[in-house]
């Protein structure tokens, strides 16, 4: 029996590879963790996060009148994975300390994957399995994969390009019809600032530093500049002076700015960068950087997730019950934060759910 063919290798490919380590893994990125991804710039002297930031440790499942709890550590226990972590904000939310792509690595376990191979088109056979058309970007050749099962763990946005690019198929437009109301994804900006000398004084700030991790991190929904971490002292480097700032900025902000908001060398335009030092003045009382890269999802999260954005998972609907009968008749199941949310904990405690219940 086939095992599997999965397509993409961010946090929900991660997942399932974890616990079920025999399936074919296969990703268009040079290396896994998708949003859950972590940079390593000046030769490796400067560590951030530019997706996910942090995780909560709990989560719960209400199905068939019942409520089932999950943990993720204990998940990553019972399937042999160890990451290391600290605290955040509070007691119940986390993130490991060599990054949060870190964690993507460490569900994947060394298990193989096939890296740079970019899915273009599916095509059915006779026996009804599914073909698949890569393309090698390493080697710069066409490769076909055929599996009867696929599932399919990339932004939704990508999986419609892949069915336009198919030979037409009944179970395709099942699909676009089904998965039309969950195509709308949040875009988000991110820019890190780097100083060589220069550190905040957050006692002037008013921030006492005996309160540990959430002295370097703050969140106000909404705001331009929404998330602030000040990645040195989450991951810090002795070796290295000076401080850097990472900044995720809003939807709306994001929205807006999308288009212009970095060269070909992620540095900011003139007129950003005047923004930029405007606001690091008045929100840090922070001198000019000496360094500022820019980053940008297209695709950061799916805005109105099937099974919601907050709180616990909710499978007693028609339409979750709808996505698992499309699952089993067209042999393509369409997996990712559309379906479970963006928190890592509804994710990885969804496929946790999903598999331990025999549904994937």
């Amino acid at each position: 029996m086939h095992s599997p063919l999965v397509i993409g290798s961010g946090l929900t490919g991660a997942a399932i590879a974890m616990m079920k380590p025999d399936v074919q893994l296969y990703d268009k990125a040079r290396k896994s963790g998708g949003r859950v991804s972590t940079k390593d710039i000046e030769e490796g002297q400067v560590r951030f996060d530019i997706g996910a930031t942090m995780f909560r440790d709990k989560m719960e499942v209400h199905w068939l009148g019942k409520v089932s709890n999950y943990n993720l550590f204990e998940i990553w226990k019972t399937n042999g994975v160890e990451i290391e972590t600290k605290p955040i904000y509070d007691q119940h939310h986390f993130y490991p300390i060599l990054g949060m792509e870190s964690i993507a690595n460490a569900m994947l376990k060394g298990l193989p994957i096939h890296q740079s191979m970019t899915l273009k088109s599916i095509r059915e056979n006779p026996n009804k399995e599914w073909i698949c058309e890569f393309y090698n970007n390493l080697e710069k050749k066409s490769e076909s994969i055929t599996n009867p099962q696929v599932i399919l763990t990339l932004p939704l946005p990508q999986i419609f390009e892949i069915f336009s690019n198919s030979e037409e198929n009944p179970k395709f437009n099942r699909w676009f019809q089904f998965l039309k109301p969950y195509n709308d994804y949040r875009k988000t900006l991110i820019s890190l600032f780097s100083w060589n000398d220069w550190t905040p004084n957050l006692k002037s700030l008013g921030i006492k530093e005996e309160k540990g991790i959430p002295i370097n991190t703050s969140l106000q929904k909404g705001e331009n500049w929404e998330y602030e971490s000040w990645e040195h002292i989450k991951y810090p480097n002795p070796s290295r002076k000076g401080s850097h700032l990472l900044v995720q900025f809003s939807a709306l902000f994001s929205e807006t700015h999308f288009e212009h908001w970095m060269d070909s060398e992620k540095k900011p335009t003139p007129e950003y960068k005047e923004m930029f030092i405007a606001g690091l003045k008045a929100r840090w009382n922070a001198p000019a950087p000496d360094a500022i890269w820019n980053h940008r999802w297209k695709y950061a999260q799916a805005q109105m997730p099937l099974l919601g954005r907050e709180g616990a998972l909710t499978l007693d609907s028609e339409e979750f019950l709808e996505w698992k009968q499309l699952c089993k008749e067209t042999g393509i199941m369409v997996l990712g934060d559309w379906l479970f949310g963006s928190k890592m904990e509804r994710i990885i405690g969804g496929v946790h759910f999903l598999i331990h219940n025999e549904i994937l």
